[in-house]
This record gives C-alpha cells, structure tokens and sequence, in this order.
C-alpha cells in the first residue's frame, strides 16, 4: 500500500510532491524613461532592491508550497510614485502562469 502512494505522488526527477519552479519576470516600459525601482519579498525571503533601467528587466525563480499558499509582494517606485503589489499569489497565478513563467510589465498605468 505504501509503495503504490509514493509511486502515485513522485514526479518524473523523483522527488515527491515537487511542482516545478516558476519564474516571475518583471519589465520597466515607464514611457518618462524613468528609472524603476523593484524590492520583492515573500513572508520566508527578501529578494533585495533592484534598480531597472528602462526596458530593463528582473526575474526570480522560486518553487511554490505544496499547500498553495506561496505569495510574493513588491514594492515599485519611480519618481513621484511608489506602489505596493502581490508579484505572485499561488491560488491566483500558477494557472494564469502556465505553472513556470509570470511576465509583468510596468507602466504608467500601473501594473
């Protein structure tokens, strides 16, 4: 019985209960050609700030829970500006990001 439950939840690399990693990337198209600020974190880890030029791009991977609860949060900020955005909520974007890649872009309109 304990053999047929392994064999039922490993996936294709042998490990157990792994969903594959998710790439989020992140694009400044700030029409002013300003400068974009990035800091993103999540409730277990600080990704630090990043400064992208326009047209410039970030992107962390990450292997969501097994729960479903992995959520990443940033802040943006360009002159005159600063915004606050969840980047990544497991129950809302891992279907939306094909399970592997989030793109976002960041603008004048916002997010």
């Amino acid at each position: 019985m304990s053999l047929s439950f392994t064999t039922l939840f490993t996936t294709i690399d042998g490990s157990i209960f792994k969903d594959p990693p998710i790439t989020v990337n992140i694009t400044n198209v700030l029409e002013s050609h300003n400068q974009l600020t990035v800091h993103c974190k999540s409730g277990d880890d600080d990704l630090g700030i990043h400064q992208l030029p326009y047209l410039g791009g970030y992107a962390f991977t990450f292997r969501p829970n097994f729960w479903g609860t992995t959520q990443f949060y940033c802040t943006f900020q360009w002159p005159g500006f600063s915004q606050y955005f969840d980047i990544y909520k497991d129950y809302r974007d891992r279907i939306k990001c094909n399970k592997t890649l989030c793109l976002w872009i960041v603008g004048k309109q916002g997010i």
